[in-house]
């Protein structure tokens, strides 16, 4: 990184393009902006050549990428005051003489006999280039209006000029606002290599700015490895429409977790802060414009499988819906890698429908097995992206089971010996997948009139706190049954009456429960009193289904 005290002008001098990128957000100064800037110029055309006025930083990164014509810079940091100076140099170039004017227009607005995409020195994003070139290079400007701020800032400058005054009451003199303008604002140039991280420098610089992100950097660098165009319809705009606008659409702000799920994918363990480093890596050893694009076509074809992981709404086929729906509730986003590469053989016919959705059945079974059994989630993330770098092009069902199947200790998938155990024995209340579990219990029994669980609560029919009628009604033990049954799945429900129960005896909980169209609390209306025979009875009951909704691992079968 080069760090240095410039004057503003410099960005506007000498053969050079600097490039605004696609993806940042349109000019936004408005008249406050402008005033600002104008009185800061005020301040140094009274004090003459003997004073200066610091506009802050702006921050480039060469865009070496693309080796034809002028030198090309990326402006990560500065756009708006950029922007801002080039309009205040086309209002100047329009209200001196004729070689005032041409110095202006071939010195500091465009580069002359250069091709048309490197005439102008300043090119803004997007948005915001047809209006700028019609200022800049055509020199005809569009109305004054606020819905145009470019044109509303042209004018601005322009107003000020030819009718206003200095501080001292004389006439503005444009030809020494020029001379002010080229000698007395300064900034710190801050000139990126490629070895450093643009990430890191626009965090510390513009801490109260709108913040970039990974995503920002990883879009401006792909497009810059395309050529642009100042006008529509050119490579970079192209690759940039048909590509990403379709992720940013459908990824909104999940889009840098995408990036770094979908570097995942191939095995890479690719930290939140580091999505830009490893794609910036990957992409740099691409030499040709068709690499590039098919990369680009990559992403956004995963961003289609990832969005159906956000929102599994968008999955059209029902039963895969709805094993999509498990995972996310499960907020299983550790294996997302792996279901991108899921996603993509059964895109590629490698895998059908149903083999898909047995894949997605397994994925649950090897979670639920361990949330259960209590083993720790810490290993998941590098067992999905192990299970993502090794993945077959066949027998993805048979390779998937013995790769879940493999592991021991907090790599495990729990045996039925071993989850039949937890499941009647231990507290399950409190985790995070309790709730979606009993829910999946409920869901098994198939109704075709399906309850709403998402606003019901988990219910202890026997209360986490005992009163006196409970303590009567199990006896001498209950203390003991109260300590080691509360919290199993025998004692647990789903029931949106949770407020109304509370510690009420189990009589008065059966009453108001009779009406449930929920079927795990059928089972409990019939019983006629409620103590560790029921509960062990019902958390056998259960664990019957629960070993039909989630297979074992292979050695077990």
């Amino acid at each position: 990184m080069e760090a240095s005290p410039a004057t503003v002008i410099q960005y506007f001098n000498g053969e050079k393009q600097n490039l605004i990128p696609l993806f940042q957000r349109p000019y936004t100064w408005a008249k406050n902006n402008w005033q600002t800037l104008w009185d800061d110029l005020m301040v140094q055309y009274e004090e003459g050549d003997t004073g200066t006025h610091f506009m802050g930083a702006i921050v480039s990164v060469p865009a070496r990428s693309v080796p034809v014509g002028v030198s090309k810079y990326l402006i990560i940091d500065g756009q708006q005051r950029l922007t801002t100076v080039s309009l205040l140099l086309c209002a100047l170039r329009d209200c001196l003489d004729p070689n005032s004017a041409s110095r202006i227009q071939e010195v500091y607005l465009t580069n002359r006999f250069r091709e048309p995409e490197d005439t102008l020195k300043f090119v803004p994003t997007q948005a915001d280039r047809d209006v700028y070139r019609t200022i800049a290079l055509d020199r005809q400007v569009p109305p004054d209006s606020k819905d145009v701020r470019m044109a509303a800032a042209y004018h601005f400058f322009k107003d000020k000029l030819t009718k206003t005054t200095a501080p001292n009451d004389d006439p503005i003199d444009p030809a020494k606002v020029l001379i002010t303008l080229e000698q007395s604002l300064q900034v710190v140039m801050i000139n990126l290599s490629d070895d450093d991280d643009p990430y890191l420098i626009f965090e510390s610089l513009n801490f109260k700015g709108e913040p970039l992100t990974q995503a920002d950097l990883v879009r401006n660098y792909l497009l810059m490895r395309f050529h642009h165009s100042i006008s529509a319809g050119g490579e970079q705009e192209r690759v940039y429409s048909r590509y990403w606008i379709p992720i940013e659409r459908k990824l909104q702000s999940n889009l840098p977790e995408f990036l770094r799920h979908y570097m995942m994918k191939d095995g890479d363990d690719i930290k939140k802060g580091g999505i830009y480093a490893a794609i910036k890596k990957k992409l740099k050893d691409m030499n040709s414009a068709e690499a590039l694009e098919a990369e680009a076509e990559s992403m956004r074809r995963f961003g289609e499988f990832y969005s159906k992981l956000l929102l599994p709404g968008q999955e059209e086929t029902a039963s895969i819906r709805d094993c999509l729906e498990n995972i996310k509730e499960l907020k299983v986003t550790t294996s997302y890698p792996l279901l991108l590469r899921l996603f993509d053989a059964r895109q590629a016919e490698h895998l059908s429908d149903v083999d898909l959705e047995k894949c997605l059945g397994l994925i649950e079974s090897f979670v639920v097995r361990r949330a259960v059994c209590g083993v720790s989630t810490k290993s998941l993330n590098k067992l999905f992206i192990q299970w993502s770098k090794n993945f077959p092009n066949t027998d993805h069902i048979q390779w998937l089971h013995r790769s879940l199947s493999a592991g021991s200790g907090n790599s495990r998938f729990p045996k039925d010996t071993e989850f039949a155990t937890a499941f009647m024995t231990q507290p399950q209340y409190g985790r995070a997948s309790t709730h979606f579990i009993l829910g999946r219990l409920e869901k098994s029994f198939q109704h075709k009139e399906t309850v709403d669980l998402s606003r019901a609560t988990i219910e202890h029919i026997l209360p986490q706190t005992l009163t006196q009628e409970w303590k009567d009604a199990l006896g001498s033990e209950a203390e003991k049954v109260h300590q080691t049954l509360v919290s199993i799945f025998g004692n647990l429900t789903l029931t949106s009456y949770n407020s109304e129960l509370g510690n009420r005896p189990f009589l008065e909980k059966k009453s108001r429960l009779e009406n449930t169209h929920i079927e795990l609390n059928r089972w409990i209306v019939q019983k006629s009193s409620w103590g560790a025979p029921e509960i062990e009875e019902r958390a056998k009951s259960l664990l019957e289904i629960a070993n039909k909704i989630w297979l074992a691992p292979l050695d077990t079968i």
